[in-house]
């Protein structure tokens, strides 16, 4: 049989579309994400987005066991696979759940950001892996998972060419290296005496910071 084509609405009868009036339609998927199909029809070629548990839908037609949606993507969805909540205090508790969903993600990325700071990258990263995927932080998380190794990479590496231009009597090096280092306060703060040191080589030489007079 053809598929019917995406473009294509098969519209709720009045009596049907009553039964979505004030009421909130969601996704009740055990294996997320939803697939959103681009026919009312079960194949593997013709699916044209997900949506995550608990997202809501937005309803316009209904075909053989099949809803099509408007939003948040266009298409086909198996009606199984979703829950119409009609009971006004229901769909409160699942507003206030969704809130606390996203109020947790930022708490969450908000200690993983000063563990990071705080030098310890490993656990910033296990903690943000544990933000789900419908928290609003979710795509700032997964971009800091990409980032935070780079920058501390960077930083590490910068570390230890500092440390080399010291030892080799290069202070202007190591003082333009500190222009470079990312902002991480555990790595700005271990590269704190390699500048003092290159300040004062700069003005007394090789001679050890401690024979300074005072």
């Amino acid at each position: 049989m053809a598929s019917q084509p995406l473009s294509e609405t098969v519209q709720l009868s009045s009596d049907s579309l009553e039964a979505f009036k004030g009421c909130l339609t969601i996704v009740s998927d055990p294996q997320p994400p939803l697939n959103v199909r681009a026919a009312p029809t079960d194949r593997f070629n013709n699916i044209v987005g997900g949506i995550q548990d608990g997202d809501s839908i937005t309803v316009i037609g209904k075909q053989r066991g099949w809803l099509q949606i408007s939003a948040p993507v266009p298409g086909w969805v198996d009606k199984a696979l979703t829950k119409t909540i009609c009971d006004q205090a229901e769909q409160a508790e699942l507003a206030k759940s969704s809130a606390m969903k996203t109020d947790v993600g930022n708490r969450v990325l908000a200690e993983a950001i000063e563990e990071y700071q705080s030098g310890d990258l490993n656990s910033a990263i296990k903690l943000i892996k544990t933000i789900p995927e419908d928290s609003s932080v979710y795509a700032q998380a997964q971009v800091s998972l990409k980032t935070m190794p780079n920058q501390w990479r960077r930083a590490k590496s910068l570390y230890g060419t500092a440390q080399t231009a010291l030892k080799e009597n290069r202070a202007a090096d190591v003082l333009k290296l500190v222009e470079e280092i990312p902002d991480i306060r555990y790595w700005r703060e271990k590269f704190t005496p390699l500048v003092k040191q290159a300040i004062y080589y700069q003005h007394y030489g090789n001679a050890a910071p401690q024979s300074h007079p005072k």
